[in-house]
Formats: structure tokens, sequence, C-alpha cells
């Protein structure tokens, strides 16, 4: 997939980041479950930065495009007092429970 790509500036340098509009978030790892804290930050720093699991390939994110995300999670407490955030920067949001 070809995502809209813009520039970023990080503490280690500039960087090409993709800016979806839709992030699907937690597929290799539960993010609601265990890593609340963590996407909050990012989201307020306006990017992340990712391995690929599969490839190894490091990508930057910018979150300047997001209109959702879709969690997938086994565990969403721990989300739900961050999901106020997402609904004042008009993020919609929604959730995929796995088993």
């Amino acid at each position: 997939m070809n995502w809209p790509k813009t520039k970023i500036v990080t503490s280690e340098g500039t960087f090409e980041a993709i800016a979806p509009q839709i992030i699907s978030a937690s597929r290799s790892t539960d993010i609601p479950a265990f890593h609340s804290e963590w996407l909050f930050t990012h989201l307020a720093l306006g990017h992340a930065k990712w391995t690929n699991p599969f490839n190894g390939r490091v990508q930057y994110i910018s979150f300047e495009n997001i209109r959702a995300i879709v969690f997938w999670s086994k565990n969403p407490k721990p989300i739900i007092p961050f999901l106020k955030q997402l609904e004042k920067r008009n993020i919609a949001y929604y959730f995929q429970f796995t088993f």
C-alpha cells in the first residue's frame, strides 16, 4: 500500500514518515492492554518509530492525518482512561476483540 508521506523531525534527525488516515493498532502486540501510555505519549509527539516484526525494517509514522484507530485487544480496560484524548483530537476509534 502507498500511504501519503511527510517529513518528521525527531531527536535523532529528520525522516520520511508514512502519514495514514487509519491505523490498525495491535495486530502484533496488545497496545490497549500493555502499551497505552506509550501510544498516547507518541500521539502527543505527533509521530512514532516502529520496527516491522516480519522484516526488521524501521518505519516512522506521522499522526498528522489520523482520523481513526482500530484497536485489537483481549483486554482494552487499561486504555479506557486515555480515550477522551482521542475524542478531543476528533480521532475516531473502535475495538476488535480477540481471543
